[in-house]
C-alpha cells in the first residue's frame, strides 16, 4: 500500500513539474508561443511615380512606420525561408522584378529580374524553387493573350524555364506535387507537375468567372476564389488536388475584388479561415460596384461563416487589401481616401482599419500611398 501511495505521489509531482516548466502532456500549444512582431503592408504607390513602399505596424505598441524601398508598383508580397518577396509588376522596361528582403531588418538581399513580363504572384513548390505568374499582354482590342509561369532558381535568382499557361494568370497554390494556376481571363486552372515543371492538365471551372486567388487549406484542398461578374455570383471552390475535381462550392454573392486589383482574399492557416472582400469599383467585373463587405469562410467545414460590413466613413472609400492575424484575432482592411470627384484617390496615403471578429473598429493607422497587400511577421517565444 505504501509503495502504491509513493508511486501516486511521484506521478503527481511529475505532473506538477511539467506544468511549472510549461510542458504540455498532450502536445505543445504552438499558438501560445507565436507572437506577431509586425504587420507588413505593401503600398503599391502612385502608378505614374513608381514609388512603392512598405508600412510596418507594430501591434504591441500600435505604431506604424513607413519604409521607402527601391521598388516601382507593388502587386503582392510573399514570405518564404525568412525572406520577404516583394512582387513589383512594373518598371521602365515593362518586365517587372521581385526583390527579396530579410525579415529581421528588411534589408535587401537579392533580386529576380529576368522575368520578361510583369509578375503577379509567387509560390514555392520547394525550398529552392519559386513559381511566378506573369501578367498577360493585350492585343489591339485590349483582350489578354496567353501568358507564362516563370520557374525561378532561388539559389541564384535565375529563371531556367518558362511554362505556357492560360490568359491572365493570377493566383497560384502548391500541394501534392502540383501547382494550380488560376487563369482569370479563361476561367480555368492550369495544373503543373512540380518535378518536371510541365502543364499536365488545364481544368475548366464551369460557373467560376474570373478565378483569381488560390490557396491550400489545412485538409490540403485547393481553394479557388472566383470573383464573379455579370449575372454570375462570386464563389469559393474547394478542389481535391489528387482528382483535380471540385468537392465543394460556397456562394458569396457580391462581386469579389480589390479596388486597385491587388489582394482581394486572404487565407489564415492558423484559423483555417478565408477572408474575401467586395471592395472593387469595376476592373473587369462588368461595372459592378463593390459592396464594402468582407466574407469569412470556414475552410474546415467549407461553409460561409459570416458576412461583415466595413464601417462607413465619409473620408474613406473602397477596400484594397485584407489580412487576418489569427494570433491577435484582429482583421486588417485597407482603404483609400476620397478624392475631389468623390471617387478613390490613388495618389495619396491610405488608411488601415483594425477590426475585431464582429467587424467593429479597434484602431486605425495611416499607410503609404495606395495600400495593396498584407502579410504578418511572427516570432516564437
Amino acid at each position: 500500500m505504501r509503495a502504491a501511495r509513493s508511486a501516486t505521489w511521484v506521478a503527481c509531482l511529475a505532473a506538477i513539474a511539467l506544468l511549472i516548466t510549461g510542458c504540455d502532456l498532450f502536445g505543445s500549444n504552438d499558438d501560445d508561443r507565436r507572437v506577431t512582431t509586425d504587420v507588413v503592408i505593401a503600398n503599391s504607390g502612385n502608378f505614374s511615380a513608381q514609388d512603392g513602399s512598405l508600412t510596418l505596424y507594430s501591434p504591441s505598441d500600435s505604431t506604424a512606420t513607413l519604409n521607402d524601398i527601391d521598388v516601382a508598383f507593388i502587386n503582392s508580397l510573399a514570405l518564404h525561408n525568412n525572406r520577404l518577396f516583394v512582387v513589383d509588376n512594373t518598371q521602365s522596361d515593362n518586365a517587372g522584378r521581385i526583390t527579396t528582403f530579410d525579415t529581421d531588418q528588411l534589408g535587401p538581399i537579392g533580386q529576380i529580374s529576368d522575368l520578361q513580363r510583369p509578375p503577379r504572384r509567387i509560390a514555392f513548390p520547394t525550398e529552392n524553387k519559386g513559381y511566378v505568374t506573369n501578367l498577360s499582354f493585350f492585343d489591339e482590342n485590349f483582350d489578354p493573350d496567353t501568358s507564362t509561369v516563370s520557374v525561378v532558381d532561388l539559389d541564384d535568382n535565375s529563371i531556367p524555364k518558362r511554362v505556357d499557361v492560360g490568359r491572365s494568370p493570377e493566383g497560384i497554390g502548391v500541394v501534392a506535387g502540383k501547382a494550380f494556376v488560376a487563369n482569370s481571363a479563361d476561367g480555368t486552372l492550369s495544373v503543373l507537375d512540380t518535378e518536371s515543371d510541365v502543364v499536365t492538365n488545364t481544368r475548366s471551372l464551369d460557373g467560376c468567372p474570373n478565378p483569381k486567388s488560390v490557396f491550400v487549406d489545412g485538409e490540403n484542398e485547393v481553394i479557388v476564389v472566383c470573383q464573379g461578374g455579370g449575372d454570375q455570383p462570386s464563389e469559393v471552390l474547394f478542389l481535391d488536388p489528387d482528382t483535380e475535381t471540385v468537392a465543394d462550392r460556397v456562394e458569396l454573392g457580391a462581386p469579389i475584388g480589390s479596388a486597385n486589383a491587388t489582394q482581394s482574399a486572404y487565407y489564415s492557416e492558423g484559423a483555417e479561415e478565408l477572408y474575401a472582400i467586395s471592395g472593387v469599383e469595376s476592373f473587369g467585373l462588368g461595372g459592378q460596384p463593390g459592396t464594402g463587405e468582407i466574407f469569412r469562410v470556414n475552410a474546415d467545414i467549407n461553409a460561409l461563416d459570416t458576412t461583415l460590413e466595413v464601417p462607413q466613413n465619409d473620408e474613406l472609400i473602397n477596400i484594397t487589401a485584407v489580412g487576418y492575424d489569427d494570433v491577435t484575432q484582429d482583421l486588417y482592411v485597407t482603404r483609400l481616401p476620397v478624392g475631389d470627384s468623390g471617387g478613390p484617390l490613388f495618389s495619396a496615403n491610405g488608411t488601415a482599419l483594425v477590426l475585431d471578429r464582429t467587424g467593429n473598429v479597434v484602431t486605425r493607422f495611416e499607410t503609404g500611398n495606395t495600400p495593396a497587400h498584407i502579410v504578418f511577421l511572427r516570432d516564437r517565444q
